[in-house]
């Protein structure tokens, strides 16, 4: 059976998306491939990148709220 893929990557860049990415990932309802490719499906084309926030979310070492912060930023 094929895996869904994730619904959370919608690229609206809202804080509210980049929050509930990040849970996700932290929590390991999704995996840190399933991550990268959600990002790479809105556009972003972050190979390396995404990869690096999605291991560092995972590990704690980014935390949900400075992940979600930059959206925050984009909004205004």
């Amino acid at each position: 059976m094929a895996k869904k893929k994730p619904t959370m990557f919608k690229g609206t860049e809202s804080v509210k998306e980049e929050t509930k990415e990040a849970k996700a990932v932290k929590s390991g309802k999704i995996s840190v491939a399933q991550y990268v490719k959600g990002e790479k499906s809105e556009g972003k084309g972050e190979g390396k990148g995404a990869k690096a926030k999605g291991m560092a979310l995972k590990s704690g070492k980014l935390s949900v709220k400075a992940y979600a912060s930059p959206a925050k930023k984009m909004k205004k």
